[in-house]
């Protein structure tokens, strides 16, 4: 049964299409409105950094100067205070104790190297001849 005399079902049909074609349009709107936002927002960021980094830059710099002064400083005070407070028979021993040291460090090494030198020919005194042609030819 089509009920096509009733006209109040066509007009409630055509205001449901208007009503949607309207809801259409004005949802973009929040759309935009959100995105401009973010641009803005974006804006009032990227000017206030810039206006920003200059001064975080030079409190940097300034901070860095200062840590690195107060490092050497603390540094070069207390060794010349203990260069200038240390008897020099201290100073005397503590030079003859670091050539000491140093010798018989690369004496130490030495004889290492000589032990390493000997294990390496032994291992290959009992490796043979044979081992060596072998090895020779399978390469």
């Amino acid at each position: 049964m089509d009920n096509t005399a009733n006209p109040q079902n066509e007009h409630s049909d055509g205001q449901r299409v208007a009503n949607e074609a309207a809801s259409a349009q004005a949802q973009p709107q929040p759309d935009r409105s959100f995105l401009s936002g973010l641009k803005k927002g974006a804006e009032d960021a990227r000017s206030a950094a810039d206006k920003a980094i200059p001064t975080v830059k030079s409190a940097a710099a300034d901070a860095v100067y200062w840590t690195a002064y107060g490092v050497s400083f603390a540094v070069v005070f207390q060794w010349e205070l203990a260069k200038g407070l240390t008897p020099e028979s201290l100073k005397s021993g503590l030079r003859d104790g670091v050539v000491g040291g140093r010798d018989a460090a690369a004496k130490w090494i030495e004889k290492l190297k000589q032990r390493k030198g000997k294990a390496t020919d032994a291992e290959r005194e009992q490796q043979g001849p044979s081992d060596e042609a072998v090895g020779l030819g399978a390469a």
